[in-house]
């Protein structure tokens, strides 16, 4: 079967004359997986990219020429994203059977907890694999061993995303009763509780680096030290919206009136508010660096429909560049050193860093969805539709 597999694997490098381009833009390969007619999306490392299929199979294709290295069965199809150190192993994948696969880097079984999570979200940071379970009646975090599978901890919590996992803590908002919640800080090497807030109502938007944590609820926005949980600040903020990230500043979006949104920056160390910037209306994405801050948004087509739009602003609020896009909506961004990928579930365009300006877009024709990570030189994707993966060239 792998021969079988390896073989299609360099027909569909040789072909890459047949698959859609844009503006001369092509792969450099397309994988194609027989048999596994639904991919699921995917994780990238130094030497691997890895995506589970619809086949039941995780696999792991050569960044350089899209051919395989492993392939590891499952006993259902893959939706979830894996998860990976940069090099070396061990993977971890959660698949549609429910339960969770810890592969090393031959492709053999190290571990498996056996569960009953259909739908589930992964995180690694150091030797701790977590596992949001949120299709169960309770959203679950379950720690475990990324090379024993040895379970460290399992924790309900109020949150369908994990932003504040670290080298050191995972900070998580946990109910606390009704409507009420509590930010609390968990030791990854066993889940006990490093510190915790007072209850308040509402859930928290989350954010966290190993130098400070934030969160905003009920019109505040809070920091607090990562270490002990005292507070550093506190400054009112109003209608949030559902974003909160931390960069060179703290960034938060709120809400407009009209149904529009804007991007606030404050100072992590004192709190002031140093600056905020009108967008389009539902800010889907965040992305900042040492020396800017990149907002996705969408925003109307005078057309008709919506369209895709990236604003950039400097660490004092300028705006440097903005860009209404070719895209019928946005869902993500990645930078690089040279260019800003703006990426739906259809299709991606490529923006120069310093100017906005299109440099070049793709859409498939088959219309599949899609599902991509951004790397410095490379645009990873899978087509979920199709069971088949590309790497694109940025430059």
């Amino acid at each position: 079967m792998l021969g079988g597999l390896a073989a299609v694997g360099s027909l569909a490098v040789a072909g890459c004359s047949s698959i859609p381009g844009l503006n001369g833009r092509r792969p450099v390969w397309r994988r194609d997986i027989d048999g596994a007619y639904m991919a699921g999306p995917l994780a990238v490392t130094d030497d691997l990219v890895l995506a589970g299929m619809q086949d039941k199979a995780l696999y792991g294709l050569r960044r350089e020429d899209g051919s395989t290295a492993l392939r590891f069965e499952t006993g259902g199809p893959i939706e979830a994203r894996p998860v990976a150190p940069p090099s070396g192993g061990p993977y971890h994948v959660h698949s549609t059977d429910g339960d969770l696969y810890a592969v090393d880097s031959s492709g053999e079984e190290l571990w498996r907890d056996e569960g009953t999570a259909r739908r589930a979200r992964l995180v690694r940071t150091g030797s701790l694999v977590a596992e949001l379970d949120f299709a169960g009646s309770e959203d679950t975090l379950t720690g475990y061993d990324s090379q024993t599978g040895d379970r460290r901890f399992d924790r309900a919590v109020s949150s369908y995303f994990l932003n504040g996992v670290t080298d050191d803590s995972l900070v998580v908002p946990v109910p606390a009763g009704g409507s009420e919640s509590r930010v609390v800080s968990l030791s990854p090497a066993d889940g006990s509780v490093r510190w915790r807030t007072e209850p308040r109502r509402w859930y928290p938007n989350v954010a966290a680096d190993s130098r400070l944590a934030v969160a905003a609820r009920d019109g505040t926005l809070v920091a607090y030290e990562p270490s002990d949980g005292s507070v550093r600040w506190r400054v009112p903020v109003g209608d949030v919206g559902r974003t909160t990230v931390l960069g060179s500043q703290a960034y938060l979006t709120r809400d407009r009136d009209g149904g529009r949104q804007e991007l606030l920056a404050f100072d992590r160390e004192t709190g002031e508010r140093l600056w905020a910037n009108p967008t389009g209306y539902q800010i889907r994405a965040v992305e900042p660096t040492d020396d800017a801050v990149f907002v996705g948004s969408r925003v109307d087509d005078p057309d008709g429909g919506i369209l895709g739009r990236v604003d950039c602003f400097g660490l004092d609020g300028t705006r440097r560049w903005r860009t209404v896009t070719g895209l019928p909506s946005l869902d993500s961004l990645g930078v690089t050193d040279s260019r800003v990928v703006a990426v739906w579930d259809r299709g991606f365009e490529v923006l120069a860093r310093e100017t906005g300006a299109s440099r070049w877009s793709y859409e498939p024709d088959s219309y599949s969805r899609l599902s991509s990570r951004v790397e410095s030189a490379s645009v990873f994707v899978s087509y979920v539709d199709d069971g088949a993966v590309a790497r694109f060239p940025l430059d």
